[in-house]
């Protein structure tokens, strides 16, 4: 399956308010049912295991409405880890759709390409259904980007692009609800990356120690090690 590079409408709040909540929700359904809590929650606490943290300081970048990095830091709580969990989006109304305001996480608001953070402010760096917005050389700066503020590792969580999941979000309706995301969600699926693809974007950004995995269902992650 060919990449095909598209805008995306969420991206630019091109609907309604309602219409913008309501593909945040889609969002979040996608990531409750569909494997993101437990991938994301799965690479961070080996982060968390090999580095030996139990109160580390998490960035989220592209974080939407947040409520992924809501329910990871109630079930890291639960596991006695008392995380300092950051989100940031370069819109504030996205962060607050449907989050209580004693989530836990401290909200920001901010370009991922130029993250106002010193080198090494956070221990990890999180990135989730996100990556797959940029290409080539816009990728790897953006990798870098994360990198610089992260201390231990990036970890990044995204679509494998694959036929079988375009055609699904294509027909699964409960999953795309909203209008902006019948027409984000295929657009997602296909400039998503191959394995290989992600591993090159990598190395191609100048990083020697990684891993590219694949999650179930139709998921790659990145792990970069500093």
């Amino acid at each position: 399956m060919r990449r095909v590079t598209a805008a995306e409408l969420l991206d630019d709040d091109l609907g309604t308010s309602d219409e913008i909540s309501l593909s945040l929700d889609d969002l979040w359904r996608i990531n409750r049912f569909l494997g993101g809590i437990s991938s994301n929650l799965r690479m961070l606490t080996r982060v968390l295991a090999r580095k030996g943290l139990r109160s580390p300081r998490i960035l989220e970048i592209g974080a939407g409405d947040s409520r992924l990095a809501g329910r990871m830091h109630q079930k890291l709580l639960k596991r006695g880890i008392h995380a300092e969990y950051f989100v940031l989006d370069r819109r504030f109304a996205h962060l607050t759709n449907g989050q209580p305001k004693d989530n836990g996480l401290q909200p920001l608001v901010a370009d991922g390409f130029a993250l106002p953070f010193a080198e090494g402010t956070f221990d990890v760096v999180m990135c989730n259904l996100f990556f797959h917005h940029f290409s080539g050389e816009r990728a790897r700066e953006f990798l870098r980007s994360l990198a610089h503020v992260a201390r231990w590792a990036v970890l990044v969580n995204d679509l494998e692009r694959h036929i079988l999941p375009y055609l699904f979000i294509r027909i699964a309706s409960p999953f795309a609800r909203s209008r902006l995301t019948k027409h984000d969600a295929p657009a997602s699926v296909r400039q998503a990356y191959t394995r290989e693809e992600l591993k090159d974007l990598a190395a191609g950004a100048g990083f020697r120690d990684f891993e590219v995995e694949r999650i179930l269902p139709f998921r790659l992650g990145l792990t970069l090690w500093k």
